[in-house]
């Protein structure tokens, strides 16, 4: 059992980087710049960059990135006192790669199709995944993954729609995250995954309505474990949305959730949603802000700095495909 105070040296270490984490100044510059080249200039600005450019140019922008988010994972494995802490990191690149790798080997793509997809991060190695795409070589899955194959293989089987690869994998990394959550004795992230539970299930809920999937379809991807009742949802999915909206609004932590699914019945935009539901889970992560030590002020940090990420992501996407600033502000995320 790890004390809190093991998180004090690792706690102190990330408040202070966090201060050197993108702006809203920053963001406007970015996107107000005149190219994608003049763009590409503002991320010498950004510390936590330093020693990733190189001679890297703005086409080489994923890379940038991509070696971003290997250092700072290098920094938290190297401070943090608790393995669990790393497992939970390393999670959501493991079920990413799991998630790619066995797409492309349902719908026979050959591996030069994803590699580029495939984040060289997590606990498994990129050659791993792709002796498992080439030969089928099933590498040393971590917590959660024999499961998840099996699961995926099964229900493709039924239904050979990549998109249900993508609902199950995802399924199973919440179900694997609350595994190690509960090892970590962390009340706050354990609330954080109940949200984001009951979130993606509304997404999933929308999607699955939208497309007109099977019943059976929308039950076998549906998640348990959420503040919302799994019942919930397939008693609304007969209906509409408008009873969905009805037996959540009733229930405890709701508020956002309705929100976000009045975005949608007003807009008819998942994008819309996704953004309502990014700030929902920024504001909600901002309580660790309130607890001194532990693994949860590490979780928020990561969790601030990967959407950080992604909107530079974002804006890059944008300026290179020459979108208009407004476009890219409605797709990057906010600070």
């Amino acid at each position: 059992m790890y004390n809190p105070t093991d998180y004090a040296y690792i706690v102190g270490r990330l408040r202070a980087l966090e201060t050197r984490l993108l702006t809203p100044n920053i963001v406007e510059r970015m996107i107000d710049a005149d190219t994608a080249e003049d763009t590409f200039k503002i991320l010498n600005d950004l510390t936590f960059l330093n020693g990733c450019i190189g001679d890297c140019g703005v086409k080489d922008f994923q890379t940038v990135l991509k070696d971003g988010v290997a250092k700072m994972l290098r920094l938290v494995k190297r401070m943090s006192p608790n393995p669990d802490v790393i497992n939970f990191l390393n999670l959501k690149y493991d079920f990413h790669n799991l998630k790619i790798s066995l797409k492309a080997k349902l719908t026979e793509r050959g591996y030069e199709h994803i590699n580029h997809a495939l984040w060289d991060y997590g606990s498994l190695t990129e050659n791993q995944w792709e002796q498992f795409v080439l030969d089928g070589t099933i590498p040393p899955l971590t917590e959660g993954m024999h499961s998840t194959l099996d699961d995926v293989y099964k229900q493709y089987e039924i239904n050979p729609d990549p998109q249900i690869v993508d609902m199950l994998v995802d399924k199973h990394y919440l179900t694997a995250m609350l595994a190690v959550t509960k090892k970590l004795n962390s009340d706050l992230t354990a609330k954080y995954l109940k949200r984001l539970i009951d979130f993606t299930n509304l997404k999933t809920f929308i999607r699955c309505k939208e497309l007109d999937k099977e019943e059976s379809y929308f039950e076998s991807v549906l998640l348990e474990g959420g503040n919302i009742s799994f019942d919930a949802y397939m008693d609304s999915y007969k209906k509409n949305y408008e009873d969905l909206r009805l037996s959540i609004e009733r229930r405890m932590y709701s508020d956002d959730l309705v929100i976000c699914l009045d975005e949608f019945t007003n807009k008819g935009s998942l994008l819309a949603v996704e953004k309502k539901i990014a700030k929902a889970l920024e504001d909600f992560m901002k309580k660790s802000n309130r607890i001194s030590f532990g693994p949860e002020p590490v979780f928020a940090f990561f969790w601030r700095f990967e959407n950080h990420m992604q909107i530079l992501r974002t804006i890059f996407v944008g300026k290179l495909n020459m979108l208009s600033n407004e476009e890219i502000r409605k797709h990057a995320l906010t600070i």
